[in-house]
């Protein structure tokens, strides 16, 4: 009796040992790794999408996103931070339906690329981004617009967990530079678009690859579709292994898919406002409204264009923007342009003298604007800002031709020294003899 009870106890379990469910599971077989793309969003910060990778454990139930996005909003920090270039993002951990809520609010797509890992590759990847975000830290990191986001830390965990699979996928140079893409993606904001557009220097107009191109979480889909892996069996096959919507927005565009040509309406702009300029200096030797206008309208761009000039000096020379470094709209926004501000002031008053160094200023100005087009030739002034001096190089001038009409001379001509005023040749030399 004693072999058969034996037996009796044995069998189920080896029936249990011998079922092909059984036999295919193993540590990491209870998970699943997908990559979360999320689109565009309203603010300037969510325009150029996020994502994020997901971490299912089918046998507790669980979601784990984890987010390389994280910085603190509100923290009295932030601006000291980003105007230094110093900002800090951290590795955070939420779960998918508090995900989905939030960007839910915010009306953005949200798309799931499940991925085709062996399952000690999830156990690989579920367990560094764990390790990771609980480290106080290992889960910071200085953010860096192109180089270092919260999508090329995902690229990067990706690449590194599949032995460079997605990196052998990303061969090849980029579609645009990063220039073509910040212009493209910010494109439904004019103001914010040429604001940036105006700000950084060339360092994003260099020639890129597919895999730095892939600082877009949009990109980052896209090579993923294209990746393989080698399965043990030495096959290969798709790193994704199903793609599926998570969440719609509804009413919202998709970004365009190349960058505005905005050249020509900007020198259009410009070229009606140079003119204006030089009409009110023209008028202001009999109008006074003319002359207030004049000074005024000089007193407000010489303050708007010399505190931008100043801050891109600032990001140069004292920040860790390197993509601000080298400004060549420097030329167009020179800190000496904050000398029009009381400058302008004085010639709206009609102050003695004032008309002689406007006319002089404002000639200096529009010389370094003109300078500003002619660099262009130089091979090492290849910084993509045809925008920025259609708009203003004729602004420039057109002030200089209304200072100079509203003393009297073609605009064309060198302005007299200050010295050498009207007023000044009225005073007889006293008399020199005994």
């Amino acid at each position: 009796m004693r072999p058969l009870r034996a037996l009796a106890l044995v069998a189920p379990l080896a029936l249990v040992a011998l079922s092909p469910a059984v036999a295919r599971a193993e540590p990491g077989d209870e998970l699943t790794v997908s990559v979360l793309t999320f689109g565009p969003g309203d603010h300037p910060f969510f325009k150029f999408g996020h994502n994020a990778i997901l971490v299912h454990d089918e046998r507790r139930r669980v979601d784990r996103v984890y987010n390389y996005g994280t910085f603190a909003f509100e923290s009295w920090t932030l601006i000291p931070n980003f105007l230094k270039g110093k900002l800090k993002y951290w590795l955070s951990e939420q779960s998918l339906r508090g995900t989905l809520a939030l960007y839910r609010r915010e009306n953005r797509t949200v798309d799931e690329q499940v991925l085709d890992l062996t399952p000690e590759q999830r156990l690989e990847i579920a367990g560094a981004l764990a390790k990771q975000e609980a480290d106080p830290v290992a889960r910071y990191y200085k953010y860096d617009y192109y180089e270092d986001n919260c999508s090329t830390r995902v690229r990067d965990a990706v690449d590194a967990v599949t032995r460079g699979r997605l990196r052998a996928a990303s061969t090849g140079p980029a579609s645009m530079t990063w220039r073509d893409h910040t212009r493209r993606l910010t494109a439904d904001d004019t103001l914010v678009g040429f604001g940036l557009d105006l700000a950084m220097g060339d360092f994003i107009d260099k020639k890129t690859t597919v895999w730095e191109e892939m600082f877009l979480p949009a990109k980052l889909e896209e090579t993923l579709r294209k990746a393989t892996i080698v399965r043990p069996d030495g096959t290969s096959a798709p790193l994704v292994k199903l793609e599926r919507r998570l969440q719609t927005a509804p009413g919202r565009a998709d970004p365009l898919s190349a960058p505005p040509s905005r050249t020509l309406p900007m020198l259009a702009i410009g070229a009606a406002a140079g003119g204006l300029l030089a009409g009110l200096g023209k008028g202001a030797r009999a109008s006074r409204g003319a002359r207030a206008l004049l000074g005024g309208t000089s007193a407000l761009l010489g303050l708007v264009l010399g505190v931008l000039g100043s801050i891109f000096v600032m990001f140069w020379v004292a920040t860790d923007h390197r993509v601000a470094y080298a400004n060549e709209n420097l030329f167009v926004c020179a800190p000496l342009a904050l000398w029009l501000v009381g400058l302008g002031v004085k010639v709206a008053r009609g102050r003695p003298g004032s008309d002689e160094r406007f006319a002089k200023v404002t000639a200096a100005l529009a010389a370094v604007a003109v300078v500003g087009v002619l660099v262009k030739a130089l091979p090492f002034c290849d910084q993509s800002n045809a925008r920025a001096l259609a708009l203003l190089v004729p602004v420039w001038l057109g002030m200089a031709a209304g200072a100079a009409l509203l003393l009297g001379r073609s605009p064309l001509a060198p302005p007299k020294p200050v010295d050498g005023s009207a007023e000044a040749a009225k005073v007889p030399a006293p008399n020199q003899g005994a």
